[in-house]
């Protein structure tokens, strides 16, 4: 992998680029087909930088619309650059739009909506911590869904 990969110049020390790259060179991902829950969603990603020790890897990511489980056997941090995409862990949903970051720890299993179309960048960090950190968040989130109670008025 080269040390720096431009995913799409739109502009060079003599100006604009007349015609930028459209398709990103984005690779199919495979979507276990026991991760599917509803649809036929296609991901897509592209590696864009990884350090020397093979620790962190940056990649650009995206996926059409659907339903799905999606695993996280290292940390990731994603910053998403276009559309939109719900996740939801333990009973616990939240929206991720563009400009939104958000951590997946290692370990934990996440349900993702893609209503549309999501685009993002995301950096994988391989711990050998990490699995355990997202099986207590799980754990966490779980008894805490547990054990909310209805305000009494």
């Amino acid at each position: 992998m080269p040390e720096f990969d431009l995913l799409e110049q739109t502009v060079s020390l003599e100006g604009p680029v007349s015609q930028p790259s459209t398709g990103y060179e984005l690779e199919p991902v495979a979507i276990p087909k026991e991760w599917l829950i509803e649809g036929q969603p296609r991901a897509r990603e592209k590696p864009l930088a990884q350090s020397t020790d093979g620790l962190a890897a940056a990649f650009m990511w995206d996926c059409s619309s659907g339903r799905f489980h999606w695993e996280y056997p290292s940390e990731e941090i994603m910053h998403v650059l276009q559309g939109c995409a719900i996740v939801e862990i333990s009973g616990v949903s939240r929206r991720l739009q563009a400009g939104d970051t958000h951590v997946f720890p290692g370990g934990s299993r996440f349900r993702w909506t893609v209503p549309d179309y999501v685009r993002f960048v995301t950096f994988r960090l391989r711990s050998p911590s990490a699995g355990a950190l997202g099986r207590r968040l799980q754990a966490v989130l779980a008894a805490t869904r547990r054990t909310r109670r209805t305000p009494v008025d």
